[in-house]
């Protein structure tokens, strides 16, 4: 047995006295690949305060943690944050603005779940209370006010004055912030709702509580909500719902078991098919994030190993795809210019992005977020993603100050 004290451990190759210029211009090659090899370098990143500090108030620290994100018709991106209050933002992608202001918060509310635009314009959320209560609430934004708006004995004065749509303008003449109103909703979903997705047609949603996994159908004309299924009864369920291209629901219970229900026959019934796990670890299989492919009969699915896979609704086969990241949980996903874009990584670990291409099977770690504009911010922790109407990924980070990430996708030669 070789004693520690007598073995030769191998030098640095740096601390040689002779090196030729070969070896020299190898290690300056390698230095600077490897001071930017852990970060994004396809693309680029930038971020945005939740709230432009010259003109409106930001979302204060602890309160500023993205939860949720929805792409509005409008072409804005509306957030919701958890903390010790829950903030409703949004963001104005347009030239003169190209900034987040702050809404307001969500009366009673820590965490905005999950955001949703209606067929009227409209966008629908769904919140928890410290008390682990739910909380519904509709907020209209000055469109939609603008309609239905009773102009009878108005002024033209007062009537030029009405604000025609969520606006942040940045001019030394006339800067203003003007917003729609939050209005509160009855909520009769006993529980702490873990997520929450809206039907195609926008008449009802389907809300996942915590607990035993029972999935209610609200609807939001008559504003009743119903049972319609139960993921398990011992809370060994997965906490994120996908649908489908076809307005079918899934979810998954025990070992990670997908079920299925249908609104047409308003059948709710487990699969053959189960999420991905390791070996020794199925009961723990968790879906963490969904996303919907291109084609209507295809979901890709994230778990909390940080395993990403493909779901075939229409033949029930499911393929797993690869561990995007070293990072475990994928905790949020969107589709756009034709790959599927993941975030994965725990509470306390450096987050990763990773990138699917469906066209090439390929599957790869891009690297850590990092932003340069418009300030320099490294991105830790992410619980949402959405893309915008011109393919821009916006990434909801999760800290006790947080920025509204945009991920600008490498274009296609």
């Amino acid at each position: 047995m070789i004693h520690l004290d007598n073995k030769k451990w191998p030098s640095s190759p740096l601390k040689q006295k002779n090196l030729d210029a070969e070896q020299l211009k190898q290690f300056l090659t390698i230095r600077a690949d490897y001071e930017k090899s852990a970060f994004v370098t396809e693309g680029h990143f930038e971020v945005r305060a939740l709230g432009a500090k010259e003109f409106t108030r930001p979302i204060p620290p602890g309160e500023s943690g993205i939860t949720a994100l929805c792409r509005h018709s409008s072409g804005h991106i509306y957030g919701g944050t958890g903390g010790t209050a829950a903030h409703l933002f949004f963001y104005n992608p347009a030239p003169d603005a190209d900034a987040a202001a702050d809404i307001g918060t969500v009366p009673g509310a820590e965490r905005v779940v999950s955001l949703a635009e209606l067929p009227s314009g409209a966008v629908f959320g769904a919140a928890v209370t410290p008390e682990r209560k739910s909380l519904f609430f509709v907020y209209k934004p000055c469109q939609v006010l603008l309609r239905e708006k009773d102009f009878t004995g108005m002024g033209v004065r007062e009537i030029f004055d009405l604000p025609a749509e969520d606006q942040l303008f940045f001019s030394t003449i006339d800067p203003c912030h003007s917003s729609g109103t939050i209005e509160m909703i009855d909520c009769p979903v006993e529980g702490e709702i873990l997520d929450m997705v809206l039907s195609p047609d926008g008449s009802c949603s389907y809300c996942l509580t915590a607990g035993t996994g029972e999935i209610f159908r609200y609807e939001l004309e008559s504003q009743s909500a119903k049972q319609v299924g139960r993921l398990d009864p011992n809370g060994n369920f997965s906490p994120k719902l996908g649908m489908d291209g076809c307005g079918k629901l899934y979810g998954a219970g025990l070992y990670g078991r997908i079920f299925r229900y249908d609104p047409i026959f308003d059948d709710f019934s487990p699969l053959a098919v189960c999420a991905p796990a390791f070996k020794g670890q199925e009961v723990y299989a968790r879906i963490t994030a969904w996303c919907p492919g291109r084609e209507g009969k295809i979901l890709y699915g994230g778990t909390e190993s940080g395993l990403f896979f493909r779901f075939d609704t229409e033949t029930e086969q499911l393929l797993t795809l690869g561990k995007p990241c070293a990072q475990s949980r994928i905790s949020a996903m969107t589709r756009s210019a034709g790959k599927i874009f993941m975030i994965a990584g725990e509470p306390d670990d450096c987050a990763h992005l990773g990138c699917y291409d469906d066209a090439t099977r390929e599957l790869r770690d891009l690297g850590c977020p990092l932003a340069r504009s418009e300030r320099p911010w490294n991105g830790y922790r992410f619980e949402a993603m959405v893309t915008g109407r011109n393919g821009v990924v916006f990434l909801g980070e999760y800290d006790r100050i947080s920025q509204l990430f945009m991920y600008f996708p490498k274009t296609e030669e």
